[in-house]
């Protein structure tokens, strides 16, 4: 079975001490690829270190995360150029943060309003970072006509309405491990009500690692527990799960060499 992290953060340095060993398990589990997330500039030269070294096998997202507000904003064609590199595949994570950040935040829609216009320059999708925030992240993703470029809203903590709102917006819904944890039976029925065609799957690593391996370091191939949640739900095997959401990565991202021609 072949499953793709859509997002995680292999640039972090929690695997500063074995991020080859990591990247060696992933292939041993027969990953088929991963999306590596960065979030501002000190980010970005080792996304594309990461990338290059490991060519149609990593690739690579950046923007200005939307906790941050008081890094350096760069503007649509500084934003639309690094999109355009090679592998480099979207631009993101992106959107808005009204957990960390307490209003006003203009700054914030503003932010994310410039990364959509530099997604469009570039041609590229947009990985939206929305928490506490789902439902106004969405009305500027359709504001903006953001499908017409692809969009997937990454860890999805929402509601059943909004999330069927992304998909009828032309975007994709992502789940990471928090859709094994205990007590998140609503975001369970908001997956059930989804269809397989408008998912993609995701660690989120380092963080939240699912359940049964919840506290430790989270890594990319444990993409495959939240996949076997997700069949349960879908009442499909775990086979026709990851052939769907690989199929669903590669379509958005447009990712070469991964599905047979």
């Amino acid at each position: 079975m072949q499953f793709i992290d859509s997002h995680s953060h292999l640039n972090s340095s929690a695997f500063d001490e074995d991020r080859d060993a990591v990247i060696g398990r992933m292939k041993a589990a027969g990953m088929a690829a991963a999306l590596v997330i960065g979030c501002e500039d000190d980010e970005l030269g080792q996304v594309e270190s990461l990338i290059s070294a490991h060519p149609g096998f990593l690739f690579g997202a950046w923007a200005l995360h939307p906790e941050f507000p008081d890094k350096r904003e760069p503007d649509v064609d500084e934003i639309a150029e690094i999109a355009s590199r090679p592998g480099m595949v979207a631009v993101g994570e992106t959107g808005l943060d009204f957990y960390w950040c307490k209003e006003p935040l203009d700054w914030q829609r503003d932010r994310f309003r410039r990364h959509i216009a530099a997604a469009r320059k570039a041609g590229r999708p947009i990985i939206v970072h929305a928490r506490d925030s789902e439902r106004e992240a969405l009305e500027i993703l359709r504001e903006t006509k953001a499908g017409d470029m692809g969009f997937v809203m990454h860890c999805f903590c929402g509601d059943r309405e909004t999330a069927l709102g992304v998909v009828d917006a032309g975007g994709t819904v992502s789940f990471t491990g928090n859709l094994t944890f205990k007590r998140n039976d609503a975001l369970r029925e908001v997956a059930r009500a989804l269809p397989l065609s408008r998912l993609l799957l995701e660690t989120d690593c380092p963080y939240m690692a699912p359940v049964p391996l919840r506290g430790k370091r989270c890594e990319p191939q444990y993409v495959e527990y939240v996949a076997a949640l997700l069949a349960e739900l879908k009442g499909v095997d775990k086979q026709t799960v990851a052939e769907e959401t690989t199929r669903n990565a590669v379509r958005l991202f447009q990712l070469p060499g991964i599905l047979p021609a």
